[in-house]
């Protein structure tokens, strides 16, 4: 936020103007770690879904003999089948979005520590705050995650 209290389009065009100070490359603050961020997630979150959806299906196959694509995952199997896997990836990959927020919210007026680039912003905060520290927020974030990767995770396929 700037200094002066300016709000809406005013506060908007100032960020951009102070941004654009720092010339192109301040616009792409923290995309590196965005784009080794989203790749592991994308594994695990994909990987751990398909996973126990196939379990599921696995275990009614065993139960009631049926075939595997006689099996229909339920709603409410899915939703709670996509909260899980998004967790389990938004958890792994948690120190690294919050790696890369600080490194773009870096020399505002809420966050006046500055950082010269990823290992930097990496052994500063594991050095001041530990391994807590690389967690800080990832409940609140959590609580994003969970909806939204089980409403995502409901394609119109597997509806009953």
């Amino acid at each position: 936020m700037v200094e002066n209290g300016s709000r809406g389009n005013k506060l908007v065009i100032e960020v951009m103007q102070k941004t654009w100070k720092g010339g192109l490359p301040s616009f792409y603050r923290g995309l590196p770690l965005a784009l080794i961020g989203i790749f592991p997630y994308s594994a695990i979150d994909l990987g751990t879904f398909e996973y126990l959806k196939k379990a599921y299906v696995k275990k009614h196959v065993k139960a009631h003999g049926l075939k595997e694509g006689d099996v229909r995952v339920p709603i409410w199997v899915t939703l709670g089948i996509g909260a899980t896997s998004g967790s389990v990836g938004a958890t792994i990959v948690y120190p690294i979005n919050l790696l890369r927020t600080r490194l773009q919210a870096q020399g505002t007026s809420h966050h006046p520590q500055t950082y010269t680039g990823m290992w930097d912003v990496t052994v500063r905060t594991f050095k001041a705050e530990g391994i807590r520290g690389m967690y800080r927020g990832w409940t609140p974030n959590l609580m994003k995650v969970i909806p939204a990767v089980s409403i995502v995770s409901w394609a119109p396929t597997d509806r009953e």
